[in-house]
Formats: C-alpha cells, sequence, structure tokens
C-alpha cells in the first residue's frame, strides 16, 4: 500500500525532530528518531551506528561549541507500507556572535521504517555540496 498523506506528515515531523534535537545537543531526542540499529553516514563516512554510538557522537560533537540552525526543504518521501525514502535539502547556520554565517549546505538521502507505529531514521546519510563547509565571511574592520 502507498505511503499515506499522514505517513508523510510524520515523516516531515521525524526531520523536524532531528533538526532540533541536533540543533538543541539533545543526545537521547537525537537518537530516539533512529532505529536501535540506524546509521548515519556523512560525506561518504560512517559516523555513527547503533543507539549508543549516536548518543556519543553526539554528545562528542556537541562539545564544538557552535550554535547551528538546520534547515531543510525540496522534502521528497516515496515508499510503500513501512519503508520510505526521503530525499532533501539542508542547510545549516551557525548564530555564535549575534549573526547568521552558512555552516554546511547539502543533501539528506534516507532509508525510513515504521517501527511500533512511528516513522524512524534507518539509514540516514548525508552529502554536503560546494565543499565540506561553506567559508566564513571576512569581518569588516
Amino acid at each position: 500500500m502507498p505511503l499515506t498523506t499522514e505517513d508523510k506528515l510524520e515523516i516531515m515531523e521525524l526531520t523536524a525532530r532531528y533538526n532540533f534535537a541536533i540543533d538543541n545537543r539533545l543526545a537521547e531526542e537525537w537518537a530516539d528518531v533512529f532505529t536501535d540499529d540506524g546509521a548515519l553516514w556523512s560525506d561518504g563516512n560512517l559516523r555513527a551506528a547503533g543507539r549508543a554510538d549516536l548518543e556519543e557522537y553526539m554528545r562528542v560533537s556537541a562539545r564544538g561549541g557552535q550554535q547551528i540552525r538546520h534547515f531543510t526543504s525540496n522534502t521528497i518521501i516515496e515508499g510503500q507500507g513501512n519503508n520510505a525514502t526521503l530525499r532533501m535539502y539542508v542547510m545549516a547556520w551557525n548564530i555564535n556572535g549575534g549573526g547568521m554565517v552558512p555552516y554546511v549546505m547539502g543533501s539528506y538521502d534516507d532509508t525510513l521504517v515504521k517501527v511500533n507505529g512511528q516513522w524512524k531514521f534507518k539509514l540516514r546519510r548525508v552529502t554536503p555540496h560546494a565543499g565540506k563547509v561553506l567559508p566564513q565571511p571576512a569581518k569588516s574592520a
């Protein structure tokens, strides 16, 4: 059976939960959006796999001190039954120091499954575009 409108809305909300959790460094909530054996790949490299590894990845990456805000767009959700794919663009901004500086731009190519009535990321692949991190603008004198 094709995905319902409700399924697609739940998947869009899952993405929002991912963004809010990563932006606010909420390791447990961030890991909650993945299946227990879920994995995060970025730029072709496995970053974390499994709940404990995902939580630790978030805790370690949160030590960088940057305040980041993620925004997603151009969402394409396809699937059948309890399986779905999600493709979308992502842009993240560094908001330290009172301004907004582009941090990274890229795309997601995800595999999702419905577990106990809830959509989760089984595999989240992040591909940065135009380099890994956008250059910081020069400070004006």
